[in-house]
């Protein structure tokens, strides 16, 4: 099977179609269309259903999807493996991060592997959720995921990175309460948060429960970055990350450790097997960090 054909299979599917991937790929729609067809003419079915300019995944598509991207991802780890002998000078290294884990600990981890290989290009994926994060690493789209350690399959190899502490910001002028506070008395304060099913709601959600209460939502904020700004202007109180609580801190909110206090335990997750040298040595920096 050729692995031009594959790539430009998978430019077809990444990129939602002919035209968009002809782009992408940097050759002629036709020559990439005859591509695809070289590859169905091999495998005996049609791998798209071409409807007007739309190209839509046929079942055989599907099931080729995953193969393909860990026949390319294979190929790429023997490339890198030989790269890796004049010390990672290129490469690429994909990576997927819930997005409240993307500033604290991701880019911390980003910041350290790139100064120690600048010529390491790195992609970072922007899933909603672990489910989606589970899928970009099954499916090959994704080396290595930052994650809640509870949430990983255990199908996955594991490493974990520590414990993350959540605060509480609220607006600016809120400066008289105290450097922390019982969630039990927030019951009437209103809150900022991203939509059900997110890590972040989840544990707001389960530190009140703990104390017998319910967050009064104010602001369902399905865009994660708008949350910082929406405290800052007013609008509601919200439960972040310690490093954002910093930077909202800087800012002029008031930054409150909760009571009890609200933590989650941070992993690196990967398939089993063999590692690209990148994401080798990303874990490699990754557990140096935790001491």
């Amino acid at each position: 099977m050729d692995l031009r054909r594959l790539g430009h299979f998978l430019a077809v599917v990444d990129h939602g179609g002919f035209t968009a991937a002809s782009k992408a790929v940097l050759i002629s729609q036709p020559a990439l269309s005859l591509a695809v067809k070289e590859l169905e003419a091999e495998l005996g079915t049609e791998l798209f259903a071409r409807i007007g300019r739309r190209a839509l995944l046929t079942p055989a598509g599907e099931a080729l999807v995953g193969p393909a991207r860990q026949v390319l991802r294979d190929i790429e780890t023997g490339r890198a493996a030989v790269l890796a002998v004049a010390g990672l000078e290129t490469g690429r290294l994909s990576l997927a991060s819930l997005p409240t884990l993307a500033a604290d600990p991701l880019a911390d981890l980003v910041g350290r592997f790139r100064r120690c290989y600048s010529g390491v290009q790195i992609d970072l994926a922007a899933p909603e959720g672990t489910t989606e994060i589970m899928d970009l690493i099954a499916n090959g789209a994704c080396e290595i995921g930052v994650i809640e350690a509870h949430e990983v399959p255990t199908n996955l190899v594991i490493h974990a990175l520590g414990t993350q502490d959540l605060v509480l910001i609220f607006p600016p002028g809120d400066a008289s309460r105290s450097s922390s506070v019982a969630l039990v008395d927030l019951e009437e304060i209103a809150f900022v948060a991203a939509p059900p099913g997110t890590s972040t709601r989840r544990l707001l959600d389960e530190g009140f429960a703990a104390v017998g209460r319910l967050p009064r939502i104010a602001v369902i904020a399905a865009q994660r970055d708008a949350i910082l700004p929406l405290v800052l202007s007013g609008a509601a109180a919200a439960l972040v990350p310690q490093s954002i609580g910093n930077v909202a801190r800087q800012l002029g909110a008031t930054l409150v450790r909760p009571v009890p206090s609200i933590q989650r335990q941070v992993a690196l997750a990967h398939r089993a097997g063999s590692l690209a040298p990148a994401a080798a040595r990303f874990v490699e920096l990754a557990l140096e960090s935790r001491a």
